[in-house]
């Protein structure tokens, strides 16, 4: 096992917002763009509560239809308790009435007082809300009308990658019965590999990523032999995602495969649910970018370019979000601006220039 620690930047030679001069670009020596292999990418998602909507958490250090919540544990996480009612995916713990969902035990987080609350959360990242499909709950649950942004490991076309329960630390256990059957684990969820990984997602670290070699006996004929993992967990893709940007087909698949997720936050009731912005906010916050873009947003001849006519908030938002994650380009002064803008901010700024469109 090795390390990946060849760190390379992003390329955004297709994103044009950046301050005075050329388009935005990150080369090379010799001139050619490099590219980050991974992306930090969202989705909005609802989550397993019970009947009065109270949150439901899963615990990474038990097994599979196992509970490892010991009682001064359960004082902090209650079991959620309750029967079987004929549902393949909640189902109790044998001998008990610990209800769990696709094998993983079931909790609610002691200091949730409130319906909605998700303070349980990721708390020393083990505690986990579950994301679950829709169709996949009882008359005990339900998914929740609160979503949560979550933020997950995808390639750099946005890909999902995924991990498996049944894999060891450092190895992979997802091989075809035989290397030519095209029928087996390994045919449906291949394997993700780069010798370089490139820029690195915001939250991860170099020391997060290893390399492990696979079984080259049993590998698949024509895959990788070496295999990319994440804090030790080996990364697939799935094949019914049918290489679709953003599908998360693959999450919650037999309860044993599961996105990477590397950041959660409850951001409303329901899809349509958004901030309110502050287009006099976003004056305020556009003066740092008049000097090139000028008032009206229509730019210098041969400058920046003519944001102003762009009059999409949620366009102008993504390209801000682009260079405050993920962006360090020739143009300093506007990807320091991004940069030292928060989330609330980018959507005023972009509220208001979205209204200079004539």
């Amino acid at each position: 096992m090795k390390t990946l620690t060849q760190i390379t930047m992003v390329s955004v030679a297709t994103l044009a917002l950046i301050g005075c001069g050329d388009s935005y670009k990150d080369k090379n020596e010799d001139g050619v763009s490099k590219a980050s292999t991974l992306k930090a990418s969202n989705r909005n998602a609802a989550f397993l509560v019970d009947t009065d909507t109270m949150s439901l958490y899963t615990f990474d250090k038990d097994a599979l239809n196992k509970s490892n919540c010991d009682a001064e544990c359960q004082k902090i996480w209650p079991l959620f308790e309750g029967a079987n009612t004929g549902s393949e995916d909640i189902k109790v713990l044998e001998g008990t009435d610990h209800l769990a969902y696709r094998k993983h035990p079931l909790y609610y987080f002691a200091n949730d007082k409130a319906p909605g609350d998700v303070l349980g959360n990721n708390v020393k990242d083990v505690w986990h809300l579950v994301h679950a499909p829709a169709g996949s709950t009882d008359s005990q649950t339900a998914l929740s009308k609160t979503l949560i942004k979550q933020t997950f490991l995808t390639d750099k076309d946005q890909r999902a990658l995924y991990t498996f329960d049944n894999d060891t630390n450092g190895v992979s256990n997802c091989y075809d019965s035989t290397p030519t059957s095209g029928t087996g684990c390994e045919s449906i969820w291949p394997v993700f590999y780069s010798a370089d990984l490139g820029a690195l997602p915001e939250g991860t670290t170099a020391a997060d990523f290893t390399v492990i070699n696979r079984d080259a006996v049993r590998a698949k004929e024509g895959e990788p032999t070496q295999q990319v993992a994440y804090k030790g967990k080996p990364l697939y893709y799935f094949t019914p995602d049918n290489k679709e940007a953003l599908s998360t087909k693959g999450d919650w698949v037999k309860g044993v495969w599961h996105l990477v997720e590397l950041n959660a936050q409850k951001i409303g009731d329901d899809t349509t649910s958004t901030p309110t912005n502050n287009t006099d906010a976003g004056k305020q916050i556009y003066t740092n970018c008049a000097s090139c873009h000028r008032e009206d947003g229509l730019g210098t001849p041969g400058g920046a370019i003519k944001i102003g006519e762009v009059g999409d908030a949620g366009k102008i938002e993504e390209l801000l979000n682009f260079m405050k994650n993920d962006g360090t380009g020739k143009n300093s002064i506007m990807v320091g601006i991004a940069k030292g803008l928060s989330e609330q901010q980018i959507k005023d700024v972009s509220a208001y220039i979205a209204t200079l469109k004539k």
